[in-house]
C-alpha cells in the first residue's frame, strides 16, 4: 500500500514550478528566442544568471499554501457575517488575495539550443535525449501529429507563426500590468546577452470559471503527481478521500476524487514511473544524460480556433438530429464529454448542471468502465452531494467513445494500449491559456490556446495522444470516432474529415469536413533543472 514514505521526495529547489505543480496564473506571456550562434558565450552567461530568477516548485508551493490560508480566512469571515458577528462583505476576494501578486519564469530548450549550449565535454550528452520527437523537432513530426502534409492547407507547418524556435520563455502573472512590466525589463535583459524575441504572445483567463474560446470549462481533469515535497514532506497533491476502512483503495488512488495520482517519472526525469499496478512505483526514468534528472520535455503548440465553424457543427448536427430533439448544447456537451460549465456527461447527461461544474470535489468523480461508489471526504461530505455518483458507461451510451475527455483517458475501461488503467503512462501535464478576445468581442480576431503539456515522453504521451486517440475513429476504443473537439484526420485519402456515430440517435453519423482546431506554431523542448540550467548550460567554454 502507497504510504508518505514510499511516495518520492522531490527537491522543489531543482525542479521548475510550471513542471509541478504548475503556475496556474491568469496571465501568461510566451517568448520565442533565437540563439546568436556568434555570440554564444554571453548567451551561456545568461543561462548562468537566470537560474537565479526561475521559479522554482518550492515557490509555486509556499504561495500556494498562502492563498489556501487566506482563502480559509475569508471563508471564516464570510462565516461570521453571515453569524451577524462581522459586516457581509467586510472581507472580500479582493482584500484576501491582495498581497498574491507574483510573476514567474520557467525556461526550456530545443534540441539545436543544447547542442549550440553546451561545452565542448558535455555535447555529445545531447545525443543521451532518446525520444526522436524532442531531436527532430515539431516541424518533422508535424504529420505523425495529424498535421496537413500540403503547404497549402491551413494548419501545415509552413504557415505557423513560430515554427521550432531555440529557447521558450513562459512567464506567469497575478496581475496583468505586473506582467507587462516584468516583459519590458525581461526584453532589455534579453537584447542585452543577443538573444532575438521571434514570437511573443500573450494568454489571459477569459472568465472566472477558466473556460476556453468554444465556451467550455478547461482544464479540469488534470492528473496528481505522487511524491512529497519540503522538510515536512507534505504531499505534492492534496488528498481529499478520507482514509478509513471500506474506502481503499480510492483513498490511495485520488488526489481530487476522480483525479487519479500518477509516478512523478511520467513527468520528471530521473524519478519512478508507473508501475504494473497504480500503487506501485515502477522503474526509475531517466531518458536522458545525467544532468537531465529533474527535468522535463515541453510541448508547445499555438491552436488557433474556429469557433464560427465549431458553432456551425452544432447548429447542423441538430438539424441531422431532429428527429430525436436533440439540441446544439447537448452535441457540444457529447462532444467535450463535458457542459461548458464543466459539468461532466457521466454525471448529467441531460443538462448543464453549473453547481456541479465548478465543485472540484465532483465534477471529475466518474470511471467509465465501473460504478463510481460513494465515497466520504475528509470534510465530512460524501461525493454524491445533490447528484447521483455516475454508473459504469463502458459502451459510451452515456458519454460517447468520441467524447474528447474519452478519447484522451478512458480511466478504468479497456482500450487499445491494455487493460483498466493503461491509459495511466499516456497523462500529461497541460498548462497554458488562451490567446485573443472572446469571439462575440470581435469575432474576426485570431484566437485561440497556448497549449503547453510536461511529459518524460513525446512521443509515448503528447504524440501519441494526438496520433493513436484523438486522431483515429477506432481508439482507444469502438464503436466510437474520431475526437470531433481537437482531433485531426491525417489519414490518406480520407480529406482530413472527421466523423462520429451517436448512439442515442439510431448511430446516425455526424460530419466535420474541416477542423476547428488549426495548429498555429509550437515546437518542442527541455525543461532543465536550476542545476543543469546554471552549471551546464551556464557553464564557460573551454579553450575559449
Amino acid at each position: 500500500m502507497t504510504t508518505p514514505d514510499e511516495e518520492p521526495l522531490l527537491d522543489g529547489d531543482e525542479i521548475q514550478g510550471n513542471i509541478v505543480p504548475g503556475f496556474l496564473k491568469p496571465h501568461m506571456a510566451v517568448l520565442a528566442l533565437r540563439l546568436d550562434r556568434d555570440h554564444l558565450a554571453r548567451m551561456r552567461r545568461w543561462c548562468h544568471e537566470i537560474a537565479s530568477k526561475v521559479t522554482t516548485l518550492t515557490t509555486v508551493m509556499r504561495t500556494r499554501r498562502q492563498v489556501r490560508a487566506l482563502e480559509h480566512q475569508r471563508a471564516e469571515a464570510k462565516l461570521s457575517a453571515l453569524s451577524g458577528q462581522a459586516e457581509p462583505g467586510a472581507l472580500g476576494l479582493r482584500d484576501v488575495l491582495g498581497d498574491v501578486r507574483d510573476v514567474w519564469l520557467s525556461v526550456a530548450f530545443s534540441r539545436p539550443a543544447l547542442q549550440a549550449l553546451l561545452t565542448d565535454d558535455q555535447r555529445d550528452s545531447v545525443a543521451a535525449f532518446t525520444d526522436p520527437a524532442f531531436q527532430l523537432g515539431m516541424a518533422a513530426r508535424s504529420t505523425a501529429l495529424g498535421d496537413p502534409a500540403d503547404p497549402a492547407e491551413q494548419g501545415h507547418h509552413s504557415k505557423w507563426a513560430v515554427c521550432d524556435p531555440d529557447i521558450l520563455l513562459v512567464i506567469g502573472a497575478d496581475d496583468e500590468g505586473d506582467l507587462g512590466d516584468y516583459l519590458d525589463e525581461l526584453r532589455r535583459e534579453l537584447a542585452d546577452h543577443g538573444f532575438g524575441v521571434v514570437y511573443e504572445e500573450l494568454g489571459h483567463k477569459l472568465d472566472a470559471v477558466g473556460s476556453e474560446h468554444f465556451g467550455f470549462q478547461d482544464g479540469v481533469s488534470q492528473p496528481g503527481v505522487r511524491g512529497r515535497y519540503g522538510p515536512d514532506g507534505d504531499f505534492l497533491t492534496p488528498r481529499y478521500v478520507a482514509d478509513m476502512a471500506g474506502q481503499r483503495p480510492e483513498c490511495w488512488l485520488y488526489g481530487l476524487p476522480g483525479q487519479y495520482l500518477v509516478w512523478p517519472g511520467e513527468f520528471l526525469f530521473g524519478h519512478p514511473g508507473q508501475g504494473s499496478d497504480p500503487l506501485l512505483r515502477g522503474a526509475e526514468r531517466l531518458p536522458g544524460p545525467h544532468w537531465s534528472r529533474n527535468g522535463s520535455y515541453l510541448a508547445f503548440r499555438r491552436l488557433r480556433q474556429d469557433v464560427a465553424a465549431f458553432r456551425a457543427f452544432l447548429e447542423e448536427s441538430a438539424r441531422r438530429l431532429l428527429p430525436w430533439e436533440v439540441t446544439p448544447e447537448k452535441i457540444g456537451a457529447d462532444v467535450v464529454g463535458r457542459w461548458p460549465s464543466g459539468a461532466p456527461v457521466a454525471r448529467t447527461p441531460g443538462e448543464d448542471i453549473p453547481e456541479l461544474g465548478v465543485d472540484r470535489l465532483r465534477n471529475d468523480y466518474f470511471e467509465f468502465g465501473s460504478d463510481a461508489r460513494t465515497l466520504v471526504l475528509t470534510d465530512g461530505e460524501t461525493t454524491d452531494r445533490d447528484h447521483p455518483d455516475a454508473d459504469a458507461d463502458p459502451i459510451g451510451l452515456t458519454c460517447p467513445q468520441f467524447a474528447h475527455i474519452r478519447k484522451v483517458n478512458s480511466r478504468t475501461a479497456a482500450n487499445d494500449a491494455g487493460g483498466r488503467m493503461a491509459s495511466f503512462t499516456r497523462r500529461i501535464l497541460r498548462r497554458g491559456l488562451p490567446y485573443g478576445p472572446l469571439y462575440d468581442q470581435d469575432p474576426a480576431a485570431d484566437r485561440g490556446l497556448l497549449f503547453l503539456s510536461y511529459q518524460t515522453s513525446i512521443v509515448d504521451q503528447f504524440e501519441f495522444l494526438n496520433r493513436q486517440w484523438m486522431g483515429d475513429s477506432a481508439n482507444p476504443r469502438s464503436p466510437g470516432g474520431h475526437d470531433m473537439l481537437v482531433g485531426q484526420n491525417g489519414q490518406p485519402g480520407e480529406h482530413r474529415l472527421r466523423q462520429c456515430a451517436v448512439p442515442t440517435a439510431g448511430g446516425t453519423t455526424l460530419a466535420a469536413p474541416r477542423d476547428f482546431v488549426i495548429p498555429a506554431g509550437g515546437g518542442y523542448f527541455f525543461t532543465p533543472s536550476i542545476t543543469a540550467l546554471r552549471e551546464v548550460l551556464g557553464a564557460p567554454a573551454t579553450g575559449r
